[in-house]
Parts: structure tokens; C-alpha cells; sequence
């Protein structure tokens, strides 16, 4: 991994402003001499990334190439501390500009001589460093040459293959989840029932709870389903919100009120319901007697517990999970191996005895096999490629081929994909990670390599996809086209993770106060998985580069002056107000997500954003009444990536924000109407469009922007031209809709007026003056619609309509009475949700929805009284709710 950060300095010594920076400081000669000597050095880590096993030796030779890099990117950024302020007499009074100006030329100077000679000093020591690690290689005999596997692994060039979306790439458990099913919906005993799936990691305890909790059978016995993920140091409130959230929202107060409170509300939620719970990894029977006892013991109901202890519940069922067989295992390992070949009919002769040689050294663990067929996947599917591996690979024995297959896969991978997959050490167990946000912090944290045709973040979506092909990330959800939405890592593949960012001093995880906090005082990146960790700062490094806090409230970090990274990664606001005097003097701020919200000190706040200099990702989703504070952050011109909290004014109109990417929930701006802000590469906007505003001039501002693929409007009377194709071609690639009109007028509906390739469209408030599914069904690349607010009485759609379609949302259609569904129309549609359409009688041809998984009605009268003729009718549906 020392080349990683070795690349790294060498791109930053490189860079023009840098160079400028330690040019004027004096140390130019300094820089090209280690510049020199650190790409000699480069050749030799390049070796020591491919071998799969370091001797001692050789490992503290490449630490110490570790740190010294470290160390010259601490001595870079503090040079730029050391730049005299430009322009120091600008806005002076004429009179005494000069002599001022001279003043503090003085001064600055008489200030920096002291830190210049430093500086220099500190450059000397950090090549007098190096020049001993390379005389210590020569002394000691350290090599590195002819022991790696000969090829070195490739960065990927094209988005790896992406599994179908509906069908994941599981086998076997058929039997098991029958069993299971049968078990949860035997109602002869007088209690809810408890299942214990109990079998050591990576078994597949999660997925066969999934294939359990997903059956159709299931879908229909219970009225609620609720899952939740536990880690082994699980919070009480944090579960207790978590399960009853997926029931009903909880009110403002009731997280401050306190656990007994939950576990009461817990007890009125789910009381009178037939409702099925899925308790995944728990490691410790002190939650179940926290919770257990106030679970109803309602007939019908029934909880899920998965495990790695035995008897961990004593009133559950055990369910021991068996490995898998050999046909099954071989099965999953050549899907995973092969995914371009169709294994429907035969296994490829050549490679079938490997495989089975294969399966037997990972002894039926499916996660064993997982990893090792997408390591499979990334070599030439050749009996020669196969055999060497099958010959070479290190195999565990007692148990440890898993852990083996692991480390063979991490050693594997190019060193760049090496520090992504390290980074997913930073989240906490089990947590859901927002696909999005780990792109944003891999660019940030200067994980991903610059290529010409493409962005950083479209780069940092091929790694993500690689690892996911490898097997080393799990995909939580994807959206409708396709794109990762949100994934995890499996509990082994983290611990791989940890302690690989261990070894490298990459990353420091504090689950809890350091017992030793020396670790803490050299470390670059810190994860903080608890509350309270001012103390931390105490003793943390002065040069940390980068902090991610999963647990509130954030510390004090204003003398980390080089944090690039600053992160409150909770997934709700706080309720008290930021205190942002704790983040004052973070000039080099390029990732800042802070969750708070209530009143700020102003003035704080004021300090704080005119700061920020290099920044590229702004979250401020959650703040209220910074409007006008923001206005500074238009001048920065390193934006990516901008969030702010709804009402916030956009930029102004001489920002020149060509590097931005995203800019959601801001409004236009009357200074637009003389001069429109430069926002050439733009993909994803969310605006709000006040009355006052002109729509002929934000068509114009739509004119520049030819890269969008996501587009939301918020305003009143919105013309359907602003969507049209035939004025805007460029909208080709947009993929997402949303329209929210507030006081609309009556609109015209063409085919062919929307754009072609739009997947995801939202109308909420617009009138038609005619029903609107006739043209909309032609949109063939439409997989989810969200229709808002309509007025139309009768609605229908055609035989062959809405080929893609698959969720379907009509919400607030208070006139609506007809909705006719032709036999071959929606042909692959999943979910139907009809919430708040009083006036709606039984849809005619539900019977036509053959693939339809779930139909939720809500606060619909006039349906709710034909809850049992709709039913009938939807015998094919597995999950029908009322509510």
C-alpha cells in the first residue's frame, strides 16, 4: 500500500500551485531531488504490491517508505500556511495603501523567516530519510523481484458486468427456507414463533433469513415486516427506533423521552398486529431480554434471529444451517466464475473437474465460494489459468480456507481498488452505506486516478462495481436502472479490512476511548463509532487528514488544521444547533457533511464558510436560515458537489462553478435574469422556481447545461416546453424527473414531447387536460411513475403500455373514480401503491399484473371496503396491505 501514497506526493509534488508554493518558500531544489528519488523508489514498491506474502524484513522497509511519504505530504500542506496573503492593501484608503501595505509586508515576512528555515530543515531531514532507506535496501539485501505471481492486476477500463437486478446470485437454501416457512406458519402453538439460525460466518445465516422474509407465503401470513441488522456493540435506542419505524414514524420527542418509552411504543406499535421480525447477527442474549419481553405474544407472529452462538435465545428454535453440498457449491462458484456464459444447460467440460477441486477447499462455505469465484472471474476462464491458481494459492487448513481466499482476493487487487476496499473499514458493522456518499469520500480522499474520458466519480462507480464483482461488497439495493444505490460488506471481509488499514497505518477505527492512545496520535484517518470524543482530539495527530463520526456529538477539531475530510455521517438531524466555532480554521476542508439543524450563532457560521477554500462536497441538508451566510460558497471554484438546506438561494449569476456536479434544493435567483451562472458540466439539479421568475429564463439556463441526467423543478405554472425533447435534445441522457407544480394551469400532452431515455418520472400538481397515461405508457424506458395530485377522473392504459414499468405510485388523486388496466399493458410492474384516492373504485384488470409483488392501499375509503373482492382477485399477489 506504500505506493499508493507514494503516487500520491508524487501527483501533489508535481502539481503547478504546489511547485509555485515551495519555489517562492525556497526548497525547489529540495522538491526535485526527492521527486527523483521517490520514482526510483515507486519501481521497487510496484514488486512489493504484487507479492501475496512479505517477509519482516521487506515489511518494515516498505512502512518506512510509508511514513517518510506521510510525512512529506504533512511538510507540503503546511507550506501553503507559509504563502504570504495576496493583494494585502486591497480595499485601503488611497492615502495610506502604501505605507500599509509595506507594514504588513514587513511583518508577514519577519513572521515566516522562522517557518521558512524550518521548512527547509524539515526538507533536508526527509531527504537525508531517504537516502538511508535506500543504503538500507543495498545493506540488507531487501529484493523484491521474482517472488509476485508475475502479472500484475490491471485497473478496470469498463464497468464490470452488472447481475441482473431481480435475480442475485443465490443457491441452494430451498429446503431450509421451506422448513423455516413451515415453522412460522404453524399456528397450533399458542405463541408467537422463535427461530434461531444458528452456523459460524459466512454460512449464508442473512441470506437465508432474506429468502425467508422475501417468500411469497410469508408476504401474505403477516400484516408487518420489519428487519433489522445488529452489531455486536448494538445501541438499545438506535434498535428500538429502527424497528419501530418500519411500522409507523416516531414524533419529535420520543427519542428524548428516553428507552423505557421505546420499549412501550414498541409494544403499542406492533400490539394487535400479526407481524414478523428478523433479528440479524445478534452476538449477545442481552438484547433479546431487553427487547423480548415486550414483543407481544400475539398467535400468528413470529421473530427471526440470526447467529453465530448457540442457545444465544432460550425460548428459540434452532435451526443449525448446514454447509453446502457439492453440486450446489459448484453451482455458485462457476455463476460467480463465469458470469458471461449461460450455465443453464451444461458447465464447461475443461473447467468442471477444477471447479469441483475448487469446492472442496472451501468445505460448502458459500461466502469461501463467493470471493473465490469472483477472484475466478477477473482471470481468463482457461484450464491452464485455473490449474496454476488451484497449484498456488495459499489453502487455510482447520477451518481456514475462508480467511485464506479472503487475503488471496485483497492481494489481488490493484493497489488503487486496495484503498478503496480499506475505506469501507471506516463504517461501522453492518451499517448501510449510501453508494453516493462513499464515491464522494473516495474522491475526496484522492483514492481515485484522473482519466481523460471520464469523471472521477464515474471512475469511482467502475471500482465500486469491481469490488462488488470480486465479492468483497454486497449490493443493498440498485436503482431501476441498474446503479448501486447502497451496499454493504459482509462482518469477515470487514475484519480483512480493519486490520489490513491496521497494518497501514490507513485508517484508525475507535469503537470505544483508545486504551492506548498513541495510535491515536498517528493516525491520518480516524472513524469515531462512539459519543463523546472530545478527549480524542486531545491526543490526535495535528496532521489528520480525515474524520468520519457515526455517533454525536462531533469534538472540538479546530487545531487539526489539515483535516481535508469532516463528516457527520448520523442519518438524522441532530436536535441541538452546531457548535461551529469547533471547525474554524479548516481551510482545507474538500468533504464537509454536517447533519445538525435548530438556530446557529451567526457569526460562527459566517467564520466558518469564508473558510472554506478547497472544499468539493458540501452536505448542509439539515440547517436552517443560512441563506444569505451561504453566499460566500459561490465563490469557491472546486465545488463537485453541493447540498443545502431547502430555500437556500443558488449561486450567484457571475459564479463560475465549472466543476460542479450536483446542486440540489436551491432556488433561482433574480440576478439571473442579466447574467446566468456557468454550470457546463452539471448532471444533477434540483431547483426551486419562484413565482417572479421567468421560465424563458431558466430555459436558457437549461441551454447550457448539456450533461443532465437528473432534473427537479419546484414551481408554479409549469410549462410542459420546459421538458419538451424537440427543444432541448440534449436531454438524451436525463434518466430522472421530478415536476412539482403549485399552482398549475391546464397542460397539453404530446408523445414524443418527454424525454426519450427518462427511467424515473414524478408529477406532482400538474393538470392534463386529458387523461395523461395514454402518453406517458409510450415512454419505453419508464420503470417507475409518480403521479401526484391529478384531477382526472378516469384514467386507462393500453395493451402493450408501460413495457419497463415497475412501480407505479398514484397518490392525492382525489377525482380519480376509473382506472382500467388493459390485458399486455405493464407486462413486468412489481408494486402498485394507491395512497389518499378517495373517489377510486376496484381498478379494473389487477387480474393482467402477473408479475405484481406488492399492492399497498392506503387511506383509500372507497377500496378499503372492497378489501376482500380485491383479494380475490389478486390471488397471484403475495403481499396485499390496508391501511
Amino acid at each position: 500500500m506504500a505506493e499508493g501514497i507514494v503516487t500520491f506526493v508524487l501527483e501533489k509534488l508535481s502539481d503547478a500551485v504546489v511547485k509555485e508554493v515551495l519555489q517562492i518558500q525556497g526548497v525547489g531544489k529540495q522538491v526535485e531531488t526527492l521527486s527523483r528519488e521517490l520514482s526510483r523508489i515507486k519501481s521497487f514498491l510496484k514488486d512489493a504490491d504484487m507479492m501475496q506474502t512479505l517477509y519482516e524484513r521487506q515489511k518494515n522497509w516498505v512502512n518506512e517508505i510509508r511514513d517518510v511519504a506521510y510525512d512529506i505530504e504533512d511538510v507540503i500542506d503546511n507550506a501553503h500556511f507559509l504563502k504570504a496573503p495576496e493583494n494585502p492593501s486591497k480595499e485601503l484608503p488611497r492615502g495610506c495603501s502604501r505605507i500599509v501595505s509595506a507594514a504588513k509586508r514587513m511583518w508577514s515576512k519577519r513572521k515566516r523567516l522562522p517557518a521558512l528555515h524550518n521548512l527547509a530543515g524539515e526538507m533536508n531531514e526527509i531527504l537525508a530519510r531517504i537516502q538511508d532507506i535506500i543504503q538500507s535496501r543495498e545493506k540488507y539485501e531487501i529484493t523484491f523481484s521474482g517472488e509476485g505471481s508475475g502479472e500484475r492486476p490491471k485497473l478496470p477500463v469498463r464497468p464490470p458486468i452488472v447481475p441482473d437486478i431481480d435475480n442475485p446470485c443465490v443457491v441452494g437454501f430451498d429446503l431450509d427456507r421451506d422448513n423455516i416457512v413451515q415453522q412460522l406458519l404453524d399456528t397450533s402453538t399458542k405463541r408467537r414463533a422463535i427461530i434461531s439460525i444458528v452456523g459460524p460466518g459466512g454460512l449464508g445465516k442473512t441470506t437465508l433469513a432474506r429468502k425467508v422474509y422475501n417468500s411469497n407465503d410469508v408476504k401474505r401470513q403477516f400484516d408487518v415486516h420489519i428487519w433489522v441488522a445488529i452489531s455486536q456493540e448494538f445501541n438499545i435506542m438506535d434498535i428500538l427506533r429502527k424497528i419501530i419505524e418500519q411500522v409507523q414514524p416516531l414524533l419529535p420527542n420520543d427519542l428524548e423521552r428516553g428507552e423505557q418509552h421505546l420499549l412501550r411504543k414498541l409494544y403499542e406499535t406492533l400490539n394487535g398486529k400479526k407481524y414478523l421480525l428478523v433479528l440479524d447477527d445478534i452476538w449477545t442474549s442481552d438484547l433479546w431480554t431487553q427487547i423480548g419481553g415486550v414483543l407481544p405474544d400475539e398467535i400468528g407472529s413470529g421473530v427471526i434471529i440470526t447467529t453465530r452462538i448457540q442457545n444465544i435465545v432460550g425460548d428459540a428454535e434452532p435451526y443449525k444451517l448446514p454447509y453446502l453440498t457439492e453440486k450446489p457449491s459448484l453451482e455458485l462458484l462457476l455463476k460467480k466464475a463465469l458470469p458471461n456464459r449461460d450455465l443453464s444447460r451444461e458447465y464447461p467440460d475443461d473447467l468442471y473437474e477444477l471447479g469441483k477441486q475448487f469446492v472442496e477447499k472451501c468445505g460448502g462455505l458459500p461466502l469461501a465460494l463467493v470471493v473465490l469465484g469472483g477472484l475466478l472471474s477477473k482471470r481468463p476462464a482457461n484450464y491452464a489459468v485455473w490449474s496454476k491458481m488451484l497449484q498456488t494459492m495459499n489453502w487455510g487448513t482447520d477451518g481456514r480456507e475462508c480467511t485464506e481466499i479472503i487475503a488471496t482476493s485483497y492481494n489481488d487487487l490493484p493497489f488503487v481498488l486496495k484503498s478503496c476496499f480499506m475505506y469501507l473499514a471506516v463504517f461501522p458493522e453492518d451499517h448501510e452505506i449510501n453508494a453516493e456518499s462513499l464515491i464522494q469520500l473516495w474522491v475526496a480522499e484522492r483514492l481515485i486516478p484522473a482519466e481523460e474520458s471520464r469523471t472521477l466519480e464515474d471512475t469511482a462507480e467502475i471500482f465500486l462495481e469491481d469490488l462488488v464483482q470480486r465479492s468483497l461488497v454486497q449490493v443493498s439495493w440498485r436503482s431501476h436502472v441498474g446503479s448501486i444505490r447502497s451496499c454493504r460488506i459482509h462482518d469477515l471481509l470487514r475484519e480483512v479490512a480493519i486490520q489490513k488499514a491496521k497494518e497501514d497505518n490507513f485508517v484508525t477505527i475507535c469503537s470505544k476511548p483508545p486504551d492506548n492512545w498513541m495510535s491515536v496520535s498517528k493516525a491520518r484517518r480516524v472513524a469515531v463509532h462512539y459519543s463523546g470524543c472530545d478527549e480524542l482530539m486531545k491526543h490526535a495527530n495535528p496532521n489528520l487528514r480525515s474524520l468520519l463520526c457515526f455517533e454525536r456529538p462531533l469534538p472540538n477539531c479546530s487545531q487539526q488544521r489539515l483535516l481535508k475530510v469532516l463528516g457527520d455521517m448520523h442519518k438524522y438531524p441532530s436536535d441541538n444547533p452546531i457548535n461551529f466555532e469547533c471547525f474554524h480554521g479548516l481551510t482545507h476542508l474538500r468533504y464537509c457533511k454536517l447533519v445538525g439543524s435548530g438556530l446557529i450563532n451567526t457569526t460562527s457560521f459566517e467564520s466558518f464558510i469564508s473558510g472554506l477554500k478547497f472544499v468539493e462536497t458540501l452536505d448542509f441538508g439539515y440547517l436552517f436560515d443560512v441563506d444569505e451566510l451561504l453566499e460566500y460558497i459561490w465563490n469557491v471554484k472546486t465545488l463537485r458537489h453541493v447540498k443545502l438546506p431547502r430555500h437556500t438561494s443558488g449561486p450567484s449569476s457571475s459564479a463560475d462553478l465549472r466543476t460542479l456536479q450536483t446542486l440540489m434544493d436551491v432556488k433561482s435567483r433574480e440576478s439571473w435574469n442579466a447574467q446566468l451562472p456557468k454550470l457546463p458540466n452539471l448532471r444533477s439539479l434540483g431547483i426551486e422556481v419562484e413565482s417572479s421568475f421567468s421560465w424563458d429564463l431558466f430555459a436558457k439556463l437549461l441551454d447550457t447545461l448539456k450533461h443532465l441526467t437528473s432534473l427537479s423543478l419546484d414551481g408554479y405554472q409549469v410549462p410542459l416546453e420546459i421538458v419538451n425533447m424537440q427543444r432541448f435534445p440534449f436531454y438524451q441522457d436525463l434518466q430522472y424527473l421530478h415536476l412539482i407544480d403549485h399552482f398549475p394551469n391546464k397542460l397539453s400532452l404530446q408523445v414524443g414531447m418527454f424525454p426519450i431515455h427518462i427511467t424515473e418520472l414524478t408529477l406532482s400538481g400538474l393538470q392534463f387536460n386529458v387523461d395523461p397515461l395514454p402518453v406517458l405508457e409510450k415512454l419505453c424506458n419508464l420503470r417507475l411513475l409518480y403521479l401526484f395530485g391529478q384531477e382526472n377522473q378516469k384514467m386507462s392504459c393500453s395493451a402493450g403500455g408501460f413495457k419497463q414499468l415497475h412501480e407505479l405510485m398514484f397518490y392525492e388523486l382525489g377525482n380519480l373514480e376509473e382506472l382500467e388496466i388493459k390485458s399486455g399493458a405493464m407486462p413486468i410492474l412489481k408494486q402498485v401503491t394507491l395512497n389518499s384516492c378517495d373517489k377510486l373504485g376496484v381498478p379494473l384488470g389487477l387480474q393482467y399484473l402477473s408479475n405484481l409483488k406488492e399492492l399497498e392501499v392506503l387511506e383509500c375509503r372507497k377500496l378499503k371496503e372492497h378489501a376482500d373482492e380485491i383479494r380475490d382477485i389478486c390471488k397471484h399477489v403475495p403481499s396485499i396491505v390496508f391501511r
